[in-house]
């Protein structure tokens, strides 16, 4: 079984790398929020790849928070969540960031990326059931023990690319994960961010900030999602961290949208 399922992670690989990828150069959005990284575009309907630093989309990093849109399908599908209006009860545990010290529900816990919360969900589900599931959804390589049950998207070995990132979202587009299609919808309709007349803006945040030895912590951003307009799909995926190692200011912080939104509207005009 576990050989059967490596071989499909290598033939999607395999048929990611096949299709054609653009470079395009978008450093410049990057530098004027003091960043560096990597973005990268799939136009479903002209079935093509755009990437700026095409190597490092290929690079693997920890999902950090884009780990809860998985997180939650498991969740669902386990019975583990039983829908998303449970209530996550706060520990009474203050914690840095403001929104996280109430009791909320888990459509809540997603948008504003409630950590203690999806913690308390991955307790629940066990690292036995997310082995048997991980695999199954093909979201990159993630390595979790019962030790890391709580923390294996944050810190640690697992990774995912820019490309798998891609893919994966692709298939929760189109209903094409094994999951029930009313526990993707679901998740679909939580990952809306913004609409207009003609498009709809869906995707999830994700930051990791870590530290090996006595090093700086290092910071890592993720914005992954897509863009439906006028009956066009177009999925991305931008990863990125401070220069030189730096802080993660609110330039880092908010630039990981500002910066897709910037690209989505003036390299490719979309999103008006």
């Amino acid at each position: 079984m576990r050989s059967c399922l490596l071989l499909l992670l290598f033939l999607a690989s395999f048929a990611v790398t096949a299709q054609r990828v653009v470079p395009r150069d978008f450093k410049k959005y990057f530098d004027e929020q003091g960043v560096q990284g990597s973005f990268l575009l799939f136009d479903a309907q002209a079935n093509q790849y755009t990437a700026y630093n095409e190597t490092r989309c290929r690079q693997g990093f920890l999902p950090a928070s884009t780990f809860k849109i998985p997180n939650t399908l498991i969740g669902l599908e386990t019975g583990a969540l039983r829908d998303t209006s449970e209530i996550c009860r706060w520990d009474d545990v203050t914690r840095e960031v403001a929104a996280w010290n109430a009791d909320m529900t888990y459509a809540q816990a997603l948008r504003v990326s409630c950590v203690p919360c999806y913690q308390e969900l991955a307790r629940r589900i066990g690292a036995k059931t997310y082995n048997l599931w991980l695999p199954r959804l093909r979201f990159g390589r993630m390595l979790v023990t019962t030790a890391t049950v709580d923390t294996f998207w944050l810190a640690g070995a697992s990774r995912i690319t820019q490309f798998e990132q891609v893919d994966f979202l692709r298939r929760l587009q189109a209903n094409k994960l094994p999951v029930a299609v009313r526990n993707q919808e679901a998740v679909k309709a939580l990952l809306v961010l913004n609409k207009g007349s003609n498009w709809t803006l869906r995707g999830k945040t994700g930051w990791t900030g870590y530290s090996r030895g006595n090093a700086p912590k290092t910071h890592n951003g993720w914005f992954v999602g897509w863009l439906e307009q006028e009956g066009r799909l177009y999925f991305f995926a931008l990863n990125m961290e401070p220069k030189n190692n730096g802080p993660a200011t609110e330039k880092f912080v908010q630039g990981r949208r500002l910066i897709t939104e910037k690209i989505l509207r003036q390299e490719f005009s979309l999103m008006p």
